[in-house]
């Protein structure tokens, strides 16, 4: 049986398709995954290494979900993919405790909001905190909640943030630096002065309020502010290797 054929078995029974190419972008790794739209609709594409070792931990036709292992060399790299509000999605799982479908979701929960009641849209949780107030808080309107890079942002009614590190961030340098690295580094490279730099806040605590709105998912209503959490996908090594981004 081709790699083709198994997983388009296995697909099939969460209702999905599934396509598979040669190694193309997967860079070095044994798979990258993406989640593409033709004709008939959305569909996996996975570009694999000849060598790849991959395996359907489990499938759940319910919930429409799976789980896909991929051996590379003593790792075993696993990922969820599935639906969520009706649109095929991909995930890096960290942990190595993950086993079938429920272990994969229980590990993208953050650990922060653990025995509370959230609501998710997407990679984001929103727990209620009621004894939270805005008073002489900055409170921004229609603020897009993005993960960065080529991640579709959910739109909030109003998001209000607290603390934090006050970063400089560029297309060169993704995840920031600080007001002092980044006096140095300009400072030592002529060229980084043209960077598109932009001045955000990391770390800091984001409350958010009212609607919160995304195309691919159904809008949620939040009364009273809520404390955002992202889920846990960014401590996955293997991360980089979902091509999709929601």
């Amino acid at each position: 049986m081709t790699t083709q054929e198994y997983l388009c078995r296995h697909f099939a029974r969460m209702g999905a398709r599934v396509f598979v190419r040669g190694p193309g972008r997967s860079q070095g790794a044994m798979v990258a995954i993406d989640v593409r739209r033709d004709r008939s609709g959305e569909l996996f594409v996975l570009w694999c290494h000849e060598r790849a070792q991959l395996e359907i931990l489990d499938v759940q036709p319910r919930s429409r979900h799976l789980v896909l292992m991929v051996r590379q060399g003593s790792d075993k790299l696993k990922f969820l993919l599935g639906r969520d509000d009706g649109h095929l999605f991909a995930s890096a799982v960290p942990g190595d405790s993950v086993r079938d479908v429920r272990t994969a979701i229980d590990s993208l929960r953050p650990t922060e909001i653990e025995g509370r009641e959230a609501i998710r849209q997407g990679e984001w949780f929103f727990v209620p905190e009621p004894g939270v107030y805005d008073k002489n808080a900055v409170v921004l309107r229609n603020e897009p909640l993005s993960r960065g890079g080529r991640s579709k942002p959910h739109m909030c009614e109003e998001l209000m943030r607290r603390g934090g590190e006050v970063v400089m961030v560029s297309r060169e340098y993704p995840a920031g630096v600080g007001l002092f690295e980044y006096k140095k580094l300009i400072e030592a490279n002529v060229k980084a002065r043209s960077f598109m730099w932009r001045r955000m806040v990391r770390d800091a605590e984001v409350y958010a309020r009212g609607e919160v709105r995304h195309r691919d998912h159904k809008t949620i209503d939040l009364y009273g502010w809520h404390r955002v959490y992202m889920n846990r996908e960014r401590f996955a090594k293997h991360a980089p290797q979902i091509a999709f981004l929601d």
